[in-house]
């Protein structure tokens, strides 16, 4: 009797169902639970900047505390996750902390072969959820065009790219993989913009349609001129003035010098009763190649780069949320700058839609429009 009530002592003890098996399972769950929220109040930190502790550091400091062992953390850096108890917990670096991983240990992914899960590039596609409704509208009466142009969320389900990092903002930044239609058909899917007051409106009215893809996830705007040039390099005055083909081929007055050209007209005068003025400011305009050929040009030998920023546009140039004035000591052009294949060369340029010289605004120009989605 004895030995069966120590038998059947020791089965409850320690069987599927004993108290020890029990007490054990008990115990996982705790420091499973302890685990998953020190997880998730770690993320609430680093999301409103409390902590700026890393991936590796919060880990490393649960190891301190006996709530992960070497094994699990050999899994987690592996895999993402780990199972304690019942629990799967997802360990993730974010989006920012993966691009400055890659950044770090020297990565660029120019032939998009790594293989590196913690790693985040230029050119990496993005699961960015984009709306399924809603829509946005340019006013004929903003865009200078005949009608109304209307862009909805059903008809524009993009794919996303990673275009950098917002150092303003600290999120990634992502480009879409094609530039937005509207709904005026494929063989018309451009945005359209004319004379004085396309020039006046253009940066508010692409940021608006852009704004389609904010959501909670991030903010959404046009791509502009600022954001091109941190990736091709050009982003000093030096660096412009030596990249610059606008003097070598139109003989135009250098960027960031002034011109002052009297009895002419600017969009706001001519918009406000076509009064002629003195027509004065600093040029900021200019135009650079990529890969022409010939100099000076911007070299991108990281194919993927180049691919989500010119890739295509010969089929679908698209303007940058940025204006800028060129001019001569005769005439000066009030335009929006634009990605464009001309020559069949990559271009980024401009392209003027009102002229301060004669009382005929420039001809309806149509280019589609790119978005940008910023702090993600």
């Amino acid at each position: 009797m004895l030995l069966i009530l120590a038998g059947v002592t020791i089965t409850t003890l320690t069987g599927d169902n004993g108290i020890l098996t029990k007490a054990t399972e008990a115990k996982e769950e705790t420091r499973a639970g302890t685990v998953e929220e020190a997880k998730e109040l770690w993320e609430i930190n680093k999301q409103d900047g409390s902590t700026t502790q890393t991936l590796d550091e919060f880990l490393s400091n649960l190891k301190k505390q006996n709530l992960l062992t070497d094994k699990e953390l050999e899994i987690i850096k592996e895999t993402g996750e780990v199972k304690i108890g019942k629990r799967v917990i997802i360990f993730r670096l974010t989006l920012v902390e993966m691009y400055d991983k890659a950044v770090a240990d020297g990565c660029i992914n120019e032939n998009g072969t790594c293989q590196n899960k913690e790693h985040l590039h230029i050119g990496d596609y993005v699961d960015y959820r984009n709306p399924t409704t809603g829509s946005r509208r340019a006013n004929a009466v903003d865009t200078g065009y005949e009608s109304d142009q209307i862009y909805e969320a059903s008809n524009n389900q993009l794919n996303w790219r990673v275009l950098g990092k917002d150092e303003t903002t600290g999120g990634i930044k992502l480009i879409s993989g094609r530039p937005m239609k509207s709904n005026n058909g494929e063989d018309d899917p451009y945005l359209h913009l004319y004379g004085a007051k396309g020039y006046l409106n253009s940066e508010t009215i692409l940021n608006n349609l852009c704004s389609l893809y904010t959501t909670q996830y991030g903010t959404a705007r046009s791509v502009n001129i600022d954001d091109i040039n941190e990736i091709t390099g050009v982003t000093t005055e030096e660096k412009i003035k030596e990249v610059n083909k606008a003097t070598i081929w139109w003989g135009d007055i250098q960027y960031n010098d002034p011109y002052n050209i009297e009895n002419q007209y600017t969009p706001q005068s001519w918009l406000n009763g076509k009064y002629k003025t003195t027509v004065s400011g600093i040029v900021d305009n200019y135009v650079y190649t990529i890969n022409s050929g010939e100099e000076p040009e911007i070299k991108i030998t990281n194919t993927r780069v180049y691919d989500i920023l010119f890739d295509n546009i010969d089929k679908a140039s698209y303007w940058l949320a940025s204006r800028c004035v060129l001019a001569s000591s005769d005439v000066a052009q009030f335009a929006v700058r634009d990605i464009a294949m001309r020559k069949d060369t990559a271009r980024v340029a401009s392209f003027g839609l009102f002229s301060s010289t004669n009382d005929i605004e420039k001809e309806n120009i149509r280019r589609s429009t790119s978005c940008d989605s910023t702090k993600i």
